[in-house]
């Protein structure tokens, strides 16, 4: 399990940006996770 910088670092990845996405760290983890997956489907 990763925490929610590490999430955070793998969106800022997959969405190809240096944006500060900070106020996604309010968010619950298991939403990030969840974030994580759809956008890795969408990209792929």
């Amino acid at each position: 399990m990763r925490d929610k910088t590490e999430l955070l670092e793998i969106i800022k990845k997959l969405l190809k940006t240096e944006t500060d996405l900070d106020f996604l760290l309010e968010l619950p983890e298991s939403d990030l996770e969840t974030l994580v997956v759809c956008i890795r489907e969408r990209v792929d």
